[in-house]
Parts: C-alpha cells; sequence; structure tokens
C-alpha cells in the first residue's frame, strides 16, 4: 500500500465556512446575495494500492476536467458549484502518489542502495471554460480567467511533487550502509515517510501564500 497526497482548492461553499481542513476561509456575502466562504485547502492521506510489480519512473500526469459556463457571475458560480470535485466544494483537486524504487546490494559485510528512482503518478481535476458562444464578454473573460488560474495553481503543485520526487531520490543514495539490508530497508523506509511529510508540508506552505488570490476568482 503507498500512500498519497490529495489536496483540494476550495470553492465558496453554500453554507458557511469550509471546515473540512486545511486553510479555512471566512464567509460573506458574495455579489447576487451567493455565500462565499473563501478558499481553503484540504490535504490529506489517502491509501492506494500499489500492483506488484507496477514501476512508475518519472512524472505521470492525467487531466481530468469539469465544464464552468454561464452567462454572468451568478451562472457561473452555480456551473463550478454543480460540477466541481468534491460536490462543488473545489475550484480543483489533486492527488499525487510517490513511487520510490531502489535497489540494494550486500557486500563486505555492508548493505548500501546502489540506485534509486522515484516516479510520480498524478491526477487533476480542472475546470474547463466551456460557455456559450454568445456569451457577454465579461463572463467569458471570468471563466477564462478562472480555468487559467486554477490550472496554473495545480501545475505548481505538481512542480513542487516533482521537486520532492527528486530529493527522496537523492536522500536515499545518500544513506549510509547498514550491518544487513533488512535494517537498510528500515532506514529507507523512515526516509520515505519523512520526505513524504516534508513534501505535504510544502504543499500547505503553497496554498497559504496563494490563498488570497484564490479567493478573489469568484
Amino acid at each position: 500500500m503507498a500512500p498519497a497526497a490529495c489536496w483540494g482548492t476550495i470553492s465558496p461553499a453554500a453554507h458557511g465556512d469550509v471546515t473540512m481542513g486545511g486553510v479555512p476561509g471566512t464567509a460573506g456575502n458574495a455579489p447576487g446575495g451567493i455565500k462565499r466562504a473563501g478558499a481553503a485547502v484540504l490535504i490529506a492521506l489517502l491509501v492506494v494500492p500499489m500492483l506488484s510489480g507496477w514501476k512508475v519512473t518519472g512524472t505521470k500526469v492525467r487531466e481530468a476536467y469539469y465544464p464552468v459556463s454561464g452567462r454572468n457571475h451568478t451562472e457561473i458560480v452555480r456551473s463550478v458549484r454543480r460540477f466541481a470535485p468534491m460536490s462543488g466544494r473545489a475550484y480543483g483537486l489533486g492527488i499525487i502518489d510517490f513511487h520510490p524504487d531502489y535497489d540494494m546490494r550486500s557486500k563486505d559485510g555492508a548493505c548500501r542502495i546502489t540506485r534509486a528512482n522515484t516516479g510520480l503518478s498524478i491526477t487533476l481535476k480542472l475546470p474547463e471554460w466551456k460557455g456559450p458562444k454568445d456569451a457577454p464578454r465579461a463572463a467569458a473573460r471570468l471563466g477564462r480567467h478562472f480555468e487559467r488560474v486554477i490550472k496554473r495553481h495545480e501545475l505548481q503543485h505538481v512542480k513542487i511533487a516533482e521537486r520532492y520526487a527528486r530529493k527522496m531520490s537523492s536522500d536515499l543514495k545518500k544513506l549510509k550502509p547498514e550491518k544487513n539490508c533488512w535494517a537498510m530497508r528500515r532506514k529507507a523506509y523512515t526516509l520515505i515517510k519523512s520526505v513524504k511529510k516534508q513534501h505535504i508540508n510544502a504543499q500547505r506552505a503553497f496554498d497559504r501564500r496563494t490563498l488570497k488570490q484564490i479567493r478573489r476568482l469568484l
């Protein structure tokens, strides 16, 4: 079993604050009488089964889209609530799964890691503007801007994950030898858990830095 990091950029909620986790927004009134909970970020640990012998190298990103449409701000927000992830509570959603792979060799009474590589499999759920061809210019501009900003935000999460995948591989190769490979494997497991925790903290820090920008989108 392999733990995966999951994050979501939380959207305006219909009733008060989002309390699912991450950074909660402040509720208030938006144009058209729509309640806003601002933006929050959900980062959780999921358990994702890994198939025996299945290796992932490099970064594999799968993008899925939900439609955003409307002729004005109110209709666009309604569209996001209807089709966006987490029952309309997230602007974008991503699941990151790390796939560390390494070789060990025992020689002269010591076991060491001789090769390490960390692959990533990432799934993103992103908005896509699908407004009518005759939508007012302001509505189309808002929808396309929303699409661009959320995609750029989620792709930054991918870059953060890639940085920690490289770190995981580098740190594994730097581990000092152990007296046997069982001990080496335990040390590698501890290191992998530590880097994954650092990765989640980095993702949360990024979301805190960009929270105000996300809250202003809709």
